[in-house]
């Protein structure tokens, strides 16, 4: 089991919170919401506008949950690092493999059955 990574900036005020998104999806638990100080913070929390799809994938949470915790401790990361974390493990699930099939512009291509 994982302690909540939250950094000593963490958002402490006394006012009600939702829970932290990405924090329930990977780890089933969570504490509240760091709000304003977390690195997916976007005029509210942007990944709670996308829970229904991080739902199926707690796997992709964690990477997110981890990218976030990084960020937390004062570490940079680069775009292509956190792209080629998520692709990997995206091909992981997809069911073509490492990409899928490439997509033909012709209008009698069939569709994979």
């Amino acid at each position: 089991m994982r302690a909540p990574c939250h950094g000593p900036t963490m958002h402490r005020d006394p006012e009600h919170r939702q829970f932290c998104t990405i924090e329930l999806v990977a780890e089933g638990h969570a504490s509240r919401c760091p709000g304003e100080e977390c690195a997916f913070w976007e005029n509210g929390c942007f990944l709670a506008r996308i829970e229904e799809e991080l739902d199926d994938h707690p796997d992709v949470a964690q990477i997110l949950l981890d990218v976030r915790c990084r960020l937390e401790q004062g570490q940079r990361i680069e775009l292509e690092e956190a792209r080629r974390l998520l692709s990997v493990r995206l091909a992981a699930e997809s069911p073509w493999g490492a990409a899928p099939p490439s997509r033909s512009t012709s209008t009698d291509a069939t569709l994979p059955g």
